[in-house]
């Protein structure tokens, strides 16, 4: 696995993996533009992607504006093989590194999203009316 900077062109690998049937789905009127990720990944902070035979087979992206993980998504067809633990690891070194020691997210509650976070030492916060649970990691 080669984890790489996410460039503009990534963007439809993302919407690709981030619209797989999961359980930590978008409602359906809720869609991500291309404006959207442009601006984390060049404005409010960065992303990365990881690549296997030349393919993405996930990417998160963090925001150093919010001191959050605003989005780690990995291709269903490689589920438990380290790379969201690989990608989650690059964001927060890369926050760490930006002066950010408490980092946050929000996942879909009950998800296979939430308990990786759980797994990853993340404390469980508070319940958020869209049904989000919101998390924090604190790295110092």
């Amino acid at each position: 696995m080669l984890i790489r900077e996410a460039q503009a062109f990534d963007i439809v690998d993302f919407n690709r993996i981030r619209n797989q049937l999961s359980d930590n789905t978008l409602p359906d009127d809720i869609s991500i533009s291309q404006n959207c990720y442009l601006n984390y990944l060049t404005k409010y902070g960065k992303g990365w992607v990881a690549m296997q035979s030349n393919r993405v087979t996930g990417y998160v992206i963090c925001s150093k504006k919010e001191s959050s993980i605003w989005a780690l998504f990995v291709d269903q067809h490689h589920h438990r093989q380290g790379i969201g633990s690989a990608l989650l690891t690059q964001a927060i070194n890369w926050l760490n590194q930006n002066g950010i020691n408490k980092v946050y997210l929000s996942t879909g509650q009950n998800s296979q999203a939430e308990h990786f976070y759980q797994k990853q030492g993340w404390q469980k916060g508070s319940l958020l009316n869209n049904g989000q649970v919101t998390y924090s990691l604190s790295t110092v």
